[in-house]
C-alpha cells in the first residue's frame, strides 16, 4: 500500500491544506474522476478543494488552477502519484497548468516527488529549454541529494543545449547516483555522440562505472554504437579510491 493512501496521512494532508500548507495526495478518488465544476468556496471543504486542484492539474485545466490559486490554495500541494503539482504538470506535459503555477510567487520549485524527481529534472528530460531557464532563475538546484540530477535527465535524451546550460550553472559533470550512474553513462546509453562529446570536453571521466561494473563504453555497446563504445573504452573501471578522491575534491 502506498504511503499516500494511509488513513493517518490522509487526515494530516486534509488538515494541512485547511491551514494553507502543502499536503500529499491521500483521497481514494482519482483526480481524473473528479468533476471540474467547482462549488462556491464557502461550500467546499479542504478535501474537495484538494480533489478539484489535483483533477485540474491532471487534465490541464489552467483556468481552474488559476481560480484556486486566487482563492489562496497553495501551489505547493502534492497531487497524483506523490508528485508536487508542478512536477506532475511537467510530467504530463500540461504546459498551460505549468505556466499558471510558474506565476505563483510562493511556488517552491525545489520540491521533489516521492521518487526524488524535481521540476528541473523533468523539464530537462522533456527538452523544454524556456522552462529550464525560468526554473534556474527561480533558484532550482542543479544538484540533488539522490545523485540523479537534471544533467542526467538531459543526457538521457541527448538534449545538448540544455546540458551545456546546466554545466554553465555548475552541474557536476561526474555526478553519480546511488548505483553509480553518471551523465556520461546516460548519454552513451541513448546513444548520443554529441552529448558524449560535450560531457567529455567538460571533464567527464569515462572510467567511472556503475555498481554492476558497467562503464559508459558498455552502455554504448549495448545500445548498438560500437564506434562510440570504442571511443569510450577503458582498460578497467576506476578504483573506489579514485572515485572517492574525485568526490572529495568536489566538496571543496
Amino acid at each position: 500500500m502506498s504511503f499516500l493512501s494511509r488513513p493517518l496521512i490522509r487526515a494530516t494532508a486534509v488538515a494541512l491544506m485547511s491551514i494553507g500548507l502543502s499536503a500529499c495526495q491521500t483521497v481514494s478518488e482519482s483526480p481524473s474522476d473528479v468533476p471540474l465544476e467547482p462549488q462556491p468556496q464557502t461550500q467546499r471543504g479542504p478535501e474537495a478543494t484538494w480533489a478539484l486542484f489535483s483533477g485540474a492539474v491532471e487534465r490541464n485545466r489552467a483556468d481552474v488552477v488559476s481560480d484556486l490559486l486566487k482563492e489562496g490554495v497553495t501551489p505547493n500541494l502534492f497531487v497524483n502519484q506523490g508528485d508536487p503539482a508542478l512536477v506532475r504538470a511537467i510530467r504530463l506535459e500540461n504546459w498551460d497548468v505549468v505556466f499558471v503555477l510558474m506565476q505563483a510567487k510562493d511556488l517552491d520549485v525545489a520540491m521533489r516527488s516521492e521518487l526524488g524527481e524535481d521540476a528541473l529534472m523533468l523539464a530537462a528530460f522533456k527538452g523544454n529549454e524556456p522552462l529550464v531557464v525560468d526554473l534556474l532563475k527561480r533558484g532550482a538546484p542543479v544538484q540533488s541529494p539522490s545523485g540523479w540530477t537534471a544533467l542526467h535527465y538531459a543526457a538521457t535524451n541527448g538534449h545538448v543545449g540544455l546540458m551545456r546550460l546546466l554545466l554553465s550553472k555548475g552541474a557536476d559533470v561526474n555526478a553519480r547516483t546511488a548505483s553509480g550512474i553518471t551523465p556520461l553513462y546516460m548519454a552513451a546509453r541513448k546513444p548520443s555522440r554529441d552529448a558524449v562529446l560535450l560531457l567529455m570536453r567538460a571533464g567527464a571521466l569515462r572510467d567511472i562505472c556503475n555498481d554492476q561494473n558497467q562503464s559508459p563504453a558498455d552502455a554504448a555497446r549495448k545500445a548498438g554504437d560500437l564506434e562510440l563504445a570504442d571511443y569510450l573504452a577503458v582498460p578497467a573501471c576506476a578504483s573506489p579510491e579514485k572515485v572517492a578522491k574525485y568526490l572529495k575534491s568536489k566538496q571543496h
